[in-house]
């Protein structure tokens, strides 16, 4: 497996303490590759991915079981905005890169309740999200929804001449900063920068364009 990093997947396992063992990544937005990298980092480190895509968790499983990691990284179906099965208190680390941004006011502020409710004291929480000077979040015919603040772009495939079209929540350092800080967590810092990101969950395709995300850590006091 010799897949390109990106930006945000290489801040998000540095900020990983030799001492963080028990890691929940919640969408698997990397194919499986970054949950490797950080399991490969510690011979004691235990990995929980998650995502709601059946086909995206049968590929993650398929690269960990390529590098025999199946006893130290789990991914399974499973959805951070329900309540989450595990304990209070459970995990050192959760990291969120490009998933948060797919949900609805509602179920962010639910889903940050619960990473809040499972992280251990002192644990941190890494997050990007797509910002608000995505290029997609400015089309002419995206349509906002103020009561769930999600933006629907549509597109249209020329190859094909079919269209499809997805939501997302498109934050500033600020708004994001905001639903984390009320869901009990001391924000360490956010910062916005431009990242050139995958098209698709198997990262062999680059997006003809550059995004912006946004980047946040915050801590469990």
């Amino acid at each position: 497996m010799n897949i390109q990093a990106s930006i945000s997947e290489d801040h998000g396992i540095a900020a990983l303490s030799d001492d963080e063992l028990n890691v929940y990544s919640v969408g698997i937005s990397t194919g499986g590759i970054a949950e490797i990298r950080m399991a490969e980092l510690n011979p004691k480190r235990h990995v929980i991915a998650t995502t709601i895509d059946e086909q995206g968790v049968a590929f993650a499983k398929e690269q960990i079981a390529e590098r025999h990691l199946e006893d130290r990284i789990e991914a399974k179906i499973e959805d951070v905005a329900d309540q989450l099965s595990y304990s209070d208190n459970h995990f050192d680390y959760v990291y969120a890169r490009l998933v948060l941004h797919y949900l609805p006011e509602r179920k962010l502020i639910a889903a940050l309740e619960e990473l809040h409710r499972v992280l251990k004291p002192g644990g941190k929480l890494f997050v990007v999200v797509r910002s608000t000077d995505c290029p997609d979040a400015t089309r002419e015919e995206a349509h906002y929804d103020p009561h769930t603040h999600l933006t629907t772009c549509t597109f249209t495939d020329e190859k094909t001449g079919k269209s499809y079209s997805y939501s997302r929540y498109f934050h500033t350092q600020d708004s994001i900063r905001g639903y984390v800080a009320d869901a009990g967590f001391d924000v360490e810092y956010t910062k916005a920068y431009d990242e050139h990101l995958f098209v698709d969950f198997m990262r062999t395709e680059l997006s003809p364009k550059t995004d912006n995300v946004v980047e946040l850590l915050a801590i469990k006091r």
